[in-house]
């Protein structure tokens, strides 16, 4: 039996025609399903389902193949080095073969693969923890026409800088990720989920690089594939940068003799830098991320404290304190790890071939020694460190090595004498440790690792918050070489590198984030402004266009705003009072986003104005999209000029508050659909009423909040079922409306029972333009974040609550008032599920909708592939809601009602009648 990650082996029992299979898996049941379908139909199969936890696969004679039986499994452990609340659901799967080992074999393939991959809301645990990288991931046309070579260990930060590209604007099918093959920590996971993302990868063995005449036919399967892969992008008029941590130049791929060649580089290691040298002159601009200043102020001192956790954890029984070590080499690395070891007690013994640092480390008061044979002679050290990423070891400083000496290698080249003859052939494993070796002259040695990174044996190394910097820079760099590739001289650079890291700010917003701790945007805008800022054109300066101008400028975009109204524009931006069509062909070539925030009734309109200055514009539109009597000559403005992009604004999309219910959905209630899901919008806007603003006489109560009603009750239902509310005819729910002669239709709930298959769901929409309140469940106990007299009584309120089985899931949306008058701050969000009586979740989850919606709206605008075309289907059910109500009732005086009256859990409307019978007054 094996986790998702580790290598599942099959289990037989004695009888070899009925072998079985055991593996853990995150698919949901009905993922399951699909798998299993997907096997019976490449074999010719049928499926018998004999009940909710087993399925049988026959043959059309009836006899069965494979008998698969599954079963939820209580919260496992974290299989990533960051731990998810609730955790990640996980399914144990047996797979019985009964005597056609093939299908059964083929899907227990498939599941495992599956098991391998990263989890979505695992990869999204990756991100998160690299907080830093992804404020740096911004969408960027850099790398339109670019593809990258990726060669590093296959760790979980590898996994985020790969993903931040990729959310950078480069293709997944133009990322080739290289493995240098060392057996680290969920290796088998991070080689499933490059290729799940449509990478290619392969091995380029840190062995094959040092001596290559032993690895000639597996370097040249691998060279075959790199030089593919530069023709398949060079054919395809790309440029190739590769990213490489010391092995892939030194192929010659950047030399003046090569045949084929990138066309830029990023080194990331010192062992890579001296491998370039010895390559010759280089043709190409290499940027030395090696010896950087972020990796040297913030990068080696992470490296250095892995390598020492590592080395206690593999000889965790092993006394350090007052005992004697050999360190070989006092560079950047041995330096660091010296000091380490010291402040654990222990003495430190240096050895080192260059003078002033050895003199360094002598002053620094360590004991120093020229040679490793002059400190074997002075001492008996417990265990000797190789620093060097150089041969550490000569053949006879391993004869003078002594009786039971523990061998730490940090880089694969120290030790590696020690892997060739005659030390290989007299070798014993010790799993999870390393080898014992017999050497030539009578003595045992303990080699820890596999003689390689000792601190990447069986182990993930750096965490991801401690590399985040150091990936970030990375993609700075990356970043500023593509772009300014033409500007920049063949040859190794250092200060081009540093230069751009400081221009983008990245140790301020490190200094920030991880020394001071401050987090909140206000604080940390989003530095990355490097060279050549997109220009933003934001139209219509009211809330909304306030909201889009701040969210650019922290995206680094240059704006320009345009308002009719030139109301309270700001001094840093260049503004203009004239209509779009008016704008100076000068001033419109500019622009590269058009962000339209003014009255729906314009859209359309201003929509053919953008296109008239750019027939292929990026446009981020905010909803709703047009009137619905517009949405025919909206599609038909759109399918004529097929290279514009045009993304409706859907705030609620993209948020981690609505995942975070479904999660937890699946986790308490797993395959089971809602019965009930009740959603409550509503908002106090009457002194704008009565002044005229955010008046929408064509929908009323319908153009404000339902929109984004509808995209959470898509996260939530069936695909099924929410295709079938859309379609339902208004007039087979239950209405309740409150009407207004400003404004049509100020306030509405909908009731409608939803049927699909075989579920049914009572689906309640309420919104209200005069503000009732919905107050949270009072806290369990007065705590942080939760504070009294935070702000003045809230007057909007977002309410979703989900009954399924016997779970009742509630999350309140931003801004959240308790009854005891408790608040949280703005974007924070209170999510809680209920058992019975008892509460079981209460978490808080941060998160600013709308700045998470424009920023993803900006990068599939200006990503590589062109987003799908706008949704109308939301849209036309408010149409024929409004047409609906408009024509069954006359509109009554209107009347006021207590903003202040509390709405009940799932809430509606406290007064009124159904409107399906007569007009109604609420």
């Amino acid at each position: 039996m094996t986790l998702a990650g580790d290598h599942t082996d099959e289990v037989p029992v004695e009888n070899r025609d009925h072998a079985w299979t055991v593996l853990h898996t995150p698919l949901t049941a009905a993922q399951l399903g699909d798998a299993v379908a997907a096997i019976a139909e490449q074999h010719d199969l049928r499926i018998t389902q004999e009940g909710n936890g087993s399925a049988h696969v026959n043959h059309w004679s009836g006899a069965t193949v494979v008998a698969v039986y599954w079963r939820s499994l209580p919260p496992q452990p974290p299989n990533t080095l960051g731990y998810h609340v609730p955790a990640v659901p996980v399914m144990e799967v047996l797979i019985q073969s009964c005597g056609e080992h093939a299908v059964a074999t083929a899907l227990a393939q498939s599941l495992r693969t599956t098991a391998l991959t990263y989890h979505e809301r695992e990869l999204d645990g990756v991100a998160a923890s690299m907080p830093l990288l992804t404020q740096y991931t911004q969408p960027d046309d850099v790398f339109g026409d670019w593809a990258v070579i990726f060669r590093d260990h296959f760790l979980e930060h590898s996994v985020g800088f790969l993903m931040a590209l990729e959310r950078s604007g480069l293709p997944a099918e133009w990322i080739y990720a290289l493995d240098k093959g060392d057996r680290t920590h969920n290796r088998d996971r991070v080689w499933a989920t490059f290729r799940a993302r449509g990478y290619r990868t392969d091995l380029l063995d840190n062995a094959a690089i040092n001596t290559p005449g032993e690895y000639s036919n597996e370097l040249a399967r691998t060279t075959a594939g790199i030089d593919d892969f530069i023709d398949a992008a060079c054919a395809e008029g790309r440029r190739v940068l590769a990213v490489d941590d010391g092995g892939l130049l030194a192929r010659g791929y950047g030399s003046s003799n090569a045949v084929r060649h990138v066309d830029a580089a990023l080194e990331l290691t010192v062992s890579g830098l001296k491998r370039i040298h010895a390559a010759g002159p280089m043709t190409i601009p290499v940027f030395n991320l090696a010896r950087s200043q972020v990796k040297t102020l913030l990068g080696y001192p992470e490296i250095a404290d892995s390598c020492v956790r590592r080395l206690r954890a593999l000889i965790p029984d092993t006394k350090f304190m007052g005992r004697t070590i050999v360190l070989i080499g006092y560079g950047t690395l041995g330096s660091r790890v010296a000091h380490a070891l010291r402040s654990l007690g222990c003495r430190v013994e240096v050895v080192d071939a260059d003078l002033p640092t050895l003199i360094t480390a002598a002053e620094a008061g360590y004991v120093t020694h020229r040679t490793v044979v002059q400190a074997l002679r002075s001492t008996r050290p417990f265990l000797v460190i190789g620093a060097t990423g150089e041969t550490a070891l000569s053949h006879s400083e391993i004869d003078a090595l002594p009786d039971g000496v523990y061998l730490a290698p940090l880089a694969t080249r120290d030790f590696a004498l020690l892997g060739e003859s005659p030390y290989v052939e007299s070798r014993t494993d010790i799993p999870g440790v390393g080898q014992r070796l017999h050497l030539p002259r009578g003595q045992s040695a303990t080699l820890l690792g596999n003689g390689r990174s000792m601190n990447l044996f069986e182990a993930d190394s750096i965490p991801n918050q401690g590399y985040d910097a150091y990936r970030a820079a990375t993609l700075i760099a990356a970043k500023a070489l593509c772009r300014n590739l033409h500007t920049i001289p063949a040859g190794v650079h250092l200060e081009r590198v540093d230069h751009a890291v400081a221009e983008a700010g990245l140790l301020e917003a490190y200094y920030q984030h991880y020394i001071t701790n401050c987090t909140d945007s206000e604080s940390i805008r989003s530095p990355a402004r490097v060279h050549e800022r997109p220009r933003s054109c934001v139209i219509g300066y009211g809330v909304a266009g306030r909201l889009h101008a701040r969210i650019l400028a922290d995206i680094g975009a240059e704006t320009i705003v345009i308002d009719p109204k030139h109301q309270d524009l700001p001094a840093t931006a260049r503004s203009f009072s004239a209509d779009v069509a008016d704008l100076p062909a000068s001033v419109a070539d500019t622009i590269d986003l058009w962000t339209v925030c003014c009255p729906t009734h314009d859209h359309l309109r201003v929509v053919r104005s953008i296109l008239g200055h750019d027939p292929a514009a990026r446009i981020l539109l905010e909803k709703p999209a047009c009137q619905a009597d517009e949405i025919h000559e909206f599609t038909e403005l759109l399918a004529q000029h097929p290279q514009a992009r045009l993304v409706v604004n859907d705030q609620y999309r993209h948020t981690r508050t609505v995942p975070g219910l479904t999660e937890l959905l699946e986790y308490y209630e797993p395959d089971v659909t809602p019965h009930h899901v009740a959603i409550s919008f509503s908002k106090d806007r009457t002194p704008d009423i009565a002044h005229g603003r955010f008046v929408d006489r064509s929908y009323g109560v319908l153009g404000y909040e339902w929109l984004h009603m509808l995209s959470i009750l898509d996260q939530l239902l069936p695909q099924e079922t929410y295709k079938r509310y859309l379609q339902a005819e208004p007039a087979t729910a239950e209405l309740w409306a409150h009407f207004d002669t400003r404004m049509f239709l100020t306030a509405l709930t909908e009731r409608m029972f939803v049927h699909a298959d075989t579920h049914e769901t009572h689906v309640e929409l309420a919104s209200s333009l005069l503000g009732p309140r919905i107050l949270a469940q009072p806290i369990p106990a007065a705590r942080a974040p939760w504070r009294k007299n935070l702000r003045s009584p809230d007057d909007r309120h977002r309410h979703i609550s989900m009954r399924a089985g016997c779970t009742h899931l509630v999350l309140h949306l931003d801004p959240v008032t308790t009854g005891d008058e408790h608040q949280l701050d703005r974007n924070h969000h209170r999510l809680t599920v209920q058992r019975g009586t008892e509460l079981v979740h209460d978490e808080i989850i941060h998160d600013s909708p709308l700045d998470t919606a424009v920023r993803h709206s900006v990068a599939a605008l200006r990503g590589a592939q062109p987003p799908p075309p706008p949704d109308f289907a939301a849209l036309r059910r408010i149409a024929r809601l409004a047409d609906y109500l408009r024509n069954r009732t006359t509109p009554a005086p209107s009347t006021e009602s207590d903003p202040d009256q509390d709405a009940p859990d799932d809430p509606q409307p406290q007064q009124g009648k159904p409107c399906g019978d007569i007009p109604v007054q609420l």
